[in-house]
């Protein structure tokens, strides 16, 4: 039964959605007191809730609509859009808001530090919605940039020649791309970004060799770029050269704690390889903290395999049946569940 005198009230009550999750520190300890829960939607910034003791927060879609100034743009406005009328009990007024909130971001905020940042993709109009772990990292452990530095001081003709180029890129003309990059790279030799950009494009082309030079030389031209490290990385697991895989991640990582979760998933992948299984499982589990849309179900694969290798039998059979709920249709699912079978998992 439905309490209170306000019908518009007791409808959103009942067409509510809640999203809830946790904030931890990198080690896995709850968050210092003060955080706060950020909604990013493009160039706004919207107060959810405040981050309780133990790391744990929630809150009711639309409920709060305190924005917060974005010094990018004098235009910030809520994303929300104020309730509309309800006619009665069909109006849906959660679908509308879980409309606004896919494509946009959660992240924390507390001081000096750096957040990890969780993409929503909500398709449900009420209930509850867990988005996993957000992670704070202090701002002195991230050193790298997703944003070359040598991008700031780029000639005009450059930066033209390189967004060509990546337009090409988009539309798969992988001539054009590499022709304006040239262009770019003959204006200003030192451009990270677009020797970055030169070695996807041999990369995609199955030129392994070139896109290891130009890549590289996105790294002479600025070593704190924290991606070509990460290609680079893919190319060695490709060959497979373990090492030189675990050495470019972890170089990465020391960077970039933050932003880079497939140098989490190579890492891990190298380091099982090699032989640290402990160094494997340590990357796997940060990747499982910052992966909260499971966009990296091969984690658990490799942690299986840690679990395998320490003959830990119980603890393969769960991450093989984490990697099933994340995968069930991948093309291995059946291999998968024949090695639960063995295990006696099924």
């Amino acid at each position: 039964m439905i309490t209170g005198t306000d019908p518009k009230a007791q409808y959103r009550r009942l067409l509510s959605l809640f999203i809830s999750g946790t904030v931890v520190l990198e080690d896995g300890s709850p968050p210092p007191i003060g955080v706060v829960i950020e909604r990013l939607c493009g160039a706004s910034r919207v107060k959810e809730a405040t981050v309780s003791p133990n790391g744990s927060f929630g809150f009711q879609v639309g409920a709060n609509n305190e924005v917060l100034p974005d010094a990018s743009d004098s235009l910030t406005r809520p994303i929300l859009d104020p309730p509309g009328r309800l006619s009665g009990p069909t109006t849906n007024a959660g679908a509308g808001a879980a409309t606004r909130l896919n494509g946009c971001e959660l992240q924390a905020a507390l001081g000096e530090y750096r957040s990890s940042v969780v993409p929503l993709s909500i398709n449900q109009t009420m209930g509850s919605v867990d988005v996993g772990t957000i992670v704070l990292y202090p701002n002195v452990r991230v050193q790298g940039t997703m944003v070359s530095i040598t991008s700031l001081a780029a000639p005009k003709a450059a930066k033209k020649a390189l967004a060509q180029a990546e337009k090409a890129m988009e539309k798969k003309n992988l001539g054009r791309a590499k022709a304006d990059l040239k262009t770019a790279l003959a204006v200003y030799p030192t451009y990270a970004a677009a020797w970055y950009r030169l070695g996807q494009v041999y990369e995609l082309s199955h030129r392994v060799t070139e896109a290891r030079d130009a890549l590289s030389r996105a790294l002479q031209a600025d070593k704190f770029f924290v991606y070509p490290y990460i290609d680079l990385a893919r190319l060695a697991a490709m060959d497979p050269n373990w090492q030189e895989a675990a050495d470019l991640t972890s170089h990465a990582l020391e960077l970039d704690p933050v932003d880079l979760p497939e140098g989490y998933l190579l890492s891990s992948m190298a380091n099982l390889n090699l032989g640290n299984l402990d160094v494997a499982e340590e990357s796997a589990r940060k990747l499982e903290r910052l992966d909260a849309m499971h966009r990296f179900p091969q984690v658990h694969l490799i942690l299986a395999g840690v679990s395998k290798r320490k003959q830990d039998a119980a603890g393969e059979v769960e991450q093989l049946r984490e990697y099933l709920k994340c995968a069930s249709q991948a093309s291995n699912a059946t291999q998968v569940r024949s090695r639960l079978h063995e295990l006696g998992g099924i």
